[in-house]
């Protein structure tokens, strides 16, 4: 089965021991083979397992963020879950990179009025889960 982004909005962001776990409190959807979306599952969570061999996780995975019509800039892990706490943010776009064995979600929150980019880096599992 595969799954779809698009559409569905991340709630919240955990750090695990080796993994980064996104949480999408509305679901999000499986497609068919040709990307039809079929499905939106419900409370639903992506956990990201990455290769870090002693590094601190977070250092794979960083945030851009930019306030309507202004430049990204990156921001610290911490603030981007106080933002989270604030408002779910919308995920408009993502992007794998299966070489570099990274992810890009583009995301955006209406109510703060800010767009980011979540860049995960060294993922060496995902695990999809939901109801």
């Amino acid at each position: 089965m595969n799954y779809e982004l698009h559409d569905s909005q991340i709630s919240e962001l955990k750090l695990g021991e080796n993994t980064i776990i996104l949480n999408f409190s509305q679901g999000y959807w499986t497609t068919d083979d040709s990307g039809k979306e079929l499905e939106q599952m419900k409370n639903c969570q992506i956990v990201y397992e990455i290769d870090r061999d002693d590094i601190p996780l977070e250092d794979f995975i960083y945030v851009l963020i930019a306030k309507k019509g202004g430049a990204y800039k990156k921001i610290s892990l911490k603030k981007f879950i106080g933002l989270l706490k604030k408002s779910p943010f919308d995920v408009s776009l993502e992007y794998n990179c299966n070489f570099a064995s990274s992810k890009m979600l583009r995301i955006y929150s209406n109510l703060l009025r800010v767009s980011a980019e979540i860049f995960i880096e060294d993922i060496k599992n995902v695990e999809y889960l939901h109801e």
